[in-house]
């Protein structure tokens, strides 16, 4: 639950960092305006989306349980020449 608060609140960043820009753009640069909303909104939303498969994959990652870091036990032997 926490992660996704972060991967949200991320994504609330990246908007209102946008929408700074909006602001400050005088209103005759219409299409101006309007690529930052387009990007504000588009941006937010996949940072919202990637930040949540990569959060479920880092999970995924952790639960999984450690592999074994010593190989197993063999035994070896030696065969002498024979006359």
């Amino acid at each position: 639950m926490k992660d996704q608060i972060i991967v949200f609140g991320v994504s609330l960043m990246w908007i209102a960092f946008c929408m700074r820009f909006w602001w400050v753009i005088q209103r005759e640069n219409v299409w101006q305006r309007r690529l930052i909303a387009i990007a504000a909104g588009l941006g937010g939303g996949l940072i919202y989306i990637f930040g949540s498969m990569a959060m479920e994959v880092m999970q995924a990652a952790q639960a999984r349980e450690p592999a074994d870091t010593e190989p197993p036990a063999a035994t070896i032997r030696v065969q002498g020449k024979e006359p």
